[in-house]
């Protein structure tokens, strides 16, 4: 019977305590500072995972709070120090409410009641306060950063001097450990290209579209030799030729600008455009020399980047530039519509349809012009050669050959066999080549020259 009524005692004695005012009191500010570490554990986890890109694009729509969210992600270093505080502040807070509470619930041994205080508020805590407001701030970040940018901008201020404090100590403790700071930073290229191809796998963008962009992002990092037409493969015209035998000459190359040249295969000295010819003609000056009609062309580096030609041909107006090496030979042309391709893909104009050397495929290989390009090649193939040095599929194979390889030599590159068709004694005129596969492929060295 005293046990029994012992134990029915101290049932009641809790249960009188609980429905105290004192306990619901205490009950009520720890709903709140469970509401609070909700709070800041969610404004962690969506600023910390959102993407600068996104947000601008929010900013620009105007959206409430999101130029807010913006200014307090300029300084995320601060911005985060002052999110820790206010979390660590309310978690410390609900721990030690929870031990009141536990206090008044359990009486006796103070032991037990911080015992059972910090599991329940531990449970509490990882369930209300981290698990459940960072799921939902993960999947809603821009929504949970606009909305809570005002609230935080307020915390922010509140807290200023107690951040300054920790990043002042941050800063000391950084240097003393040897660790370097990074500065922020917008988007680097490579991100760029990786958000590009994101938004086309998320449909936002066409598979054209996003060809474009990539495109145009290669401009500032490919060198215009990569694109330019050789030297051994201008079309040109002498510069004592007359103005008759030009007509004739476009009508036979199909272009509507040609290079002149001054004696030498090698010395050009500007470029002749096809109307400049057709008005002379017209008005009956048949028997005039190219070199009176023919117009200056811009000269620049080989190695020059695409960009840099490009910006050259915007400033003067021409569409066309001879390319010199570094003892001032010319070594090609490009012209715009070659940079035009390097970004939209191939361009077939009337004039020049074709004219293009293009793989021919019989009984399952394909055939090449050793005189063609690596870039368009690649673009055709989606295959990426730029750890090449050679500009054409035949400077590629004599870089691997160290010769000029005979008929039937072949060599593995790139997931391909590359076989010589035709060849003489000063160039590879036609290449072979088909697929591998896998196990052929996983095998290939680069540098493995066999006979067929």
């Amino acid at each position: 019977m005293v046990p029994g009524g012992f134990g029915g005692s101290t049932v009641r004695c809790a249960t009188e305590r609980a429905g105290s005012p004192f306990v619901i009191e205490y009950f009520v500010l720890l709903a709140g500072l469970l509401a609070l570490s909700a709070f800041f554990s969610s404004s962690e986890t969506a600023y910390l995972s959102i993407e600068g890109v996104r947000l601008e694009h929010e900013r620009r729509r105007r959206l409430p709070g999101a130029d807010r969210a913006a200014r307090l992600l300029a300084e995320p270093r601060r911005l985060l120090a002052s999110i820790l505080v206010g979390n660590n502040l309310v978690n410390t807070g609900a721990a030690t409410v929870g031990a009141v509470i536990a206090q008044e619930l359990v009486g006796g041994s103070g032991g037990l009641s911080i015992v059972i205080a910090t599991i329940a508020v531990t449970i509490l805590l990882v369930i209300f306060g981290e698990i459940g407001p960072k799921s939902v701030a993960l999947h809603h970040n821009l929504a949970v950063a606009r909305y809570y940018s005002l609230p935080l901008s307020w915390w922010a201020r509140l807290t200023r001097p107690a951040v300054a404090a920790l990043d002042w100590t941050s800063r000391i403790w950084l240097r003393i450990v040897g660790g370097q700071e990074e500065a922020h930073s917008a988007l680097s290229l490579g991100e760029l290209r990786t958000a590009i191809v994101q938004a086309r796998d998320e449909g936002e963008l066409e598979t054209q579209d996003t060809s474009v962009l990539l495109g145009a992002l290669r401009l500032g990092e490919t060198q215009v030799r990569r694109i330019m037409t050789p030297r051994p493969q201008i079309y040109s015209i002498d510069s004592a030729a007359t103005l008759e035998e030009a007509g004739r000459a476009f009508g036979e190359a199909g272009f509507l600008r040609l290079p002149v040249r001054y004696g030498s295969a090698d010395d050009y000295i500007g470029y002749l455009h096809g109307s400049d010819v057709v008005a002379e003609l017209g008005r009956g000056k048949r028997e005039d020399r190219v070199r009176d009609a023919m117009r200056e062309a811009p000269v620049e580096s080989e190695r020059a980047s695409v960009q840099r030609v490009l910006t050259e041909m915007q400033t003067t107006g021409q569409q066309l530039m001879l390319l010199i090496d570094e003892f001032g030979a010319t070594t090609g042309m490009v012209t715009l519509e070659d940079i035009l391709e390097l970004v939209v893909g191939n361009i077939r104009s009337e004039t020049r349809a074709g004219s293009e050397p293009v793989p021919v495929s019989i009984a399952g290989e394909q055939f090449v012009e050793g005189r063609r390009g690596l870039t368009d090649l690649g673009a055709e193939l989606e295959l990426d050669f730029s750890g090449e040095e050679a500009e054409t599929v035949a400077g590629m194979l004599l870089q691997r050959f160290r010769r000029i390889p005979q008929a039937d030599e072949s060599v593995d590159l790139h997931g391909y066999r590359w076989t010589v068709a035709e060849s003489d004694r000063r160039r590879i005129r036609l290449v072979r080549f088909r697929k591998l596969n896998p196990i052929q492929a996983h095998r290939e060295d680069g540098d493995g020259v066999r006979e067929s």
